[in-house]
């Protein structure tokens, strides 16, 4: 969000700024102009409209190239993961956890019917329907929830497939970022996985 926004603002303010001051100036009459209209569309007709029109299709490109990038960065990042040889000779890495099960499912064999019914690529060996879970469904999305972060914390710190100059950090407590606790945040992350 910062790249995306920090070059809308600079070919706006570079492009579009000087030629809605330089139409007011020339086309707007002095009394029918303040210094805050003349830096935007307001007052601006004609021809040289076509300029804001290119700039929308300019900044659609630069969100569609920069979203572009990061998610393949990211792509990468998770390819590597599953590549691992811990990964694939794990038991947990076989496991699927299907929650939010309708009633009328909620049998091995419903659960069966399902997988099924969306032809996974994969055959399934045993379906097992678990219905005392106790805290399982939160430690799930808490397990969740903490890998997000730390996906992300692991993209701002290896960008292109090489570790940044800084490792990240993250402020633990504290209000509207002053005070609290300042950690790493991959070693933060790595012990709460």
């Amino acid at each position: 969000m910062r790249t995306i926004f920090t070059l809308v603002a600079f070919l706006t303010c570079a492009i579009l700024v000087p030629i809605n001051v330089s139409y007011n100036l020339s086309q707007v009459p002095k009394e029918d102009r303040d210094q805050l209209s003349m830096l935007t569309i307001r007052d601006v007709g004609g021809n040289i409209l076509w300029a804001h029109v290119g700039m929308v299709y300019v900044i659609t490109g630069i969100v569609i190239v920069v979203v572009w990038f990061h998610w393949t960065a990211m792509v990468r990042l998770r390819a590597q993961f599953f590549r691992s040889p811990e990964y694939a000779l794990s038991f947990y890495a076989r496991t699927l956890t299907v929650m939010r099960v309708q009633k009328r499912l909620q049998s091995d064999e419903g659960i069966r019917a399902i997988f099924n019914s969306v032809q996974v690529p994969y055959p399934t060996t045993a379906v097992h329907i678990g219905r005392r879970v106790g805290d399982l469904p939160e430690l799930i999305e808490t397990h969740n929830n903490t890998v997000r972060e730390f996906e992300q914390v692991l993209v701002r710190y290896l960008k292109d497939g090489r570790m940044g100059k800084k490792r990240p950090t993250i402020r633990l407590g504290g209000f509207l970022g002053m005070g609290g606790q300042v950690r790493d945040a991959i070693d933060y992350y790595t012990c709460v996985l």
